[in-house]
């Protein structure tokens, strides 16, 4: 008994290849005693076989007996002619129609495995466009140089006592000081944050607050000449 149904092929070609298949037919060696039986007892099984809608597997059905009866008639002598296969022609149909199956496989996994990815929308940065004044030249590297030049000027100091502390300098606390040393005074420079006995992540977290505020418009970073001192000052957006 068939378990699969009709509707479940796209075509006779379909189920042609679907029983080739299962009954292990050569494709380029066609049994057509087999594929024909096969066919047509499957044919026969369909219950709601519907002749406008299933048209085409009854049209293959006549095709297949056509091809069958035609292997089965004794071959009349004829000199200097060749007899063509009466097989060959669905033989490279059915070719055809399993390498567009497999390339239709092929772009199907293809999708699936795109729509497994999600591009990120691009986010509206027009707010940030800094419209009215001088856009800014200031990057984290000219933060860094003015570190190491202020350090440079200040005297070492003498006691070379060193302590392992766990870092708690954290983003907030950075922010907060900024904005604080702005309260107090319209301008401030660089090198007021700096004590030089800062460690590594503490000096990065004040570099990325400072870049933060810049980002935000809540200050206003600028070199009057290279190499220059930084100067910050309070933004359009300060107090915000």
């Amino acid at each position: 008994m068939y378990e699969v149904k009709l509707a479940s092929f796209e075509g006779p070609l379909d189920l042609l290849l679907h029983l080739i298949q299962k009954y292990e037919i050569d494709i380029y060696d066609i049994s057509m005693k087999v594929l024909t039986e096969q066919y047509i007892n499957y044919i026969k099984s369909v219950d709601d076989l519907d002749i406008n809608q299933h048209g085409e597997y009854l049209v293959m059905a006549s095709e297949l007996l056509r091809i069958k009866s035609k292997t089965l008639l004794p071959d009349a002598p004829v000199d200097d002619e060749i007899i063509e296969d009466p097989r060959e022609d669905l033989m490279r149909q059915l070719l055809e129609y399993q390498n567009y199956r497999l390339y239709a496989d092929i772009l199907k996994s293809k999708k699936e495995m795109h729509e497994k990815h999600f591009i990120k929308r691009s986010n509206d940065l027009t707010h940030y466009e800094n419209v009215d004044q001088t856009p800014l030249a200031i990057e984290l590297t000219d933060l860094i140089a003015a570190y190491q030049k202020a350090k440079q000027r200040r005297k070492k100091m003498s006691n070379h006592q060193v302590s392992i502390v766990r870092d708690t300098y954290s983003m907030e606390e950075a922010l907060y000081n900024v904005r604080q040393a702005l309260r107090a005074h319209h301008l401030v420079t660089f090198d007021d944050f700096v004590t030089f006995s800062e460690t590594k992540t503490q000096l990065v977290t004040l570099f990325l607050a400072i870049l933060e505020l810049m980002k935000n418009r809540e200050i206003n970073v600028r070199q009057d000449q290279t190499f220059g001192e930084i100067q910050i000052e309070r933004g359009v957006n300060y107090g915000e």
